[in-house]
């Protein structure tokens, strides 16, 4: 029954690409309706089924992950932020260590595992203890198990014995965030709960493998993540990719990195938010992003 059902999935994905998103080229105003009668049809017709599938494009391109079709497919079609992939791709070398802080369900960590190898390291931090375990799942079934570390746990700017209050994604296909000392997740409208939280200080001085890179999407929160991370940064100087989901987040980080003395280039799309920042240390060369990879 999933062969069958992602089959007709896949027919309507090339279908998509090749009849229906031209037409809306030519009748705008038709792409409404399909969208409405598609909502439609998925509510009442087609239910979500888990299956394992194969990433079709992007930087995880040929490896499996088990998600949910069709509120999961963009990760399966692997559109999930090209922008990041192209960066990570040309910022992480083998044998490095990348930390995934927001990692969700795992598309960009499988990427950054394939690239970093047998000898480097992705340490992967999420606070929603479903993503965790489908995260782990994923690694399993690509053989990542040796170079993948996914911890449950939300990353923050202060550490508490008592856990701190994550509101869950509505559901499995949108990421949650912390909610406390003032911050709410942009998006995430589901149950709040109580989950492990550290900071980046506290992971080091306990062992945890120092970075290179350090991706962060949780959401709204980005500001204080990085705050927890002081001695990190001062000392270890590891390059940063974070996407930015709010202005406040944005004048903050900003202040932040000329305290830090940190280099960076904005990636704004036109809907302005969220946004992409890429980071490194003033005293390094920037990254060799291309053009069309700073264009995305």
């Amino acid at each position: 029954m999933n062969f069958l059902y992602l089959l007709v999935y896949r027919a309507y994905l090339a279908l998509k690409k090749r009849v229906i998103i031209p037409a809306f080229r030519r009748w705008p105003q038709a792409e409404a309706k399909f969208n409405d009668a598609k909502e439609l049809i998925k509510r009442r017709a087609l239910r979500s089924r888990t299956s394992w599938v194969q990433v079709q494009s992007g930087f995880a391109q040929g490896l499996w992950m088990c998600l949910r079709i069709p509120e999961e497919a963009g990760f399966w079609r692997g559109e999930h932020e090209p922008g990041v992939q192209s960066a990570i791709s040309a910022m992480v070398r083998p044998g490095d260590v990348v930390y995934d802080v927001g990692a969700h369900l795992g598309s960009l960590t499988l990427g950054a595992a394939r690239l970093v190898g047998t000898s480097g390291r992705v340490v992967a931090f999420d606070a929603d203890p479903e993503n965790i375990e489908r995260l782990r799942e994923n690694s399993q079934r690509n053989h990542f198990s040796s170079c993948i570390q996914a911890i449950h746990v939300a990353v923050w700017s202060r550490r508490s014995e008592a856990g701190i209050s994550f509101r869950r994604g509505k559901n499995q296909a949108s990421q949650g965030g912390v909610e406390s000392d003032g911050q709410r997740p942009v998006l995430a409208n589901g149950e709040i709960i109580s989950v492990p939280v550290t900071t980046f200080d506290d992971f080091v001085a306990a062992g945890g493998p120092v970075p290179q890179l350090v991706k962060i999407d949780v959401e709204g929160g980005e500001y204080e993540v990085l705050c927890g991370g002081a001695g990190l940064f001062a000392k270890h100087r590891p390059l940063i990719i974070v996407e930015v989901h709010h202005q406040q987040a944005a004048d903050s980080i900003n202040a932040w990195l000329e305290e830090f003395h940190y280099a960076a280039e904005w990636r704004i799309p036109k809907e302005n938010f969220p946004r992409c920042l890429i980071a490194w240390p003033v005293e390094r060369l920037p990254p060799a992003l291309s053009t069309s990879e700073a264009a995305e």
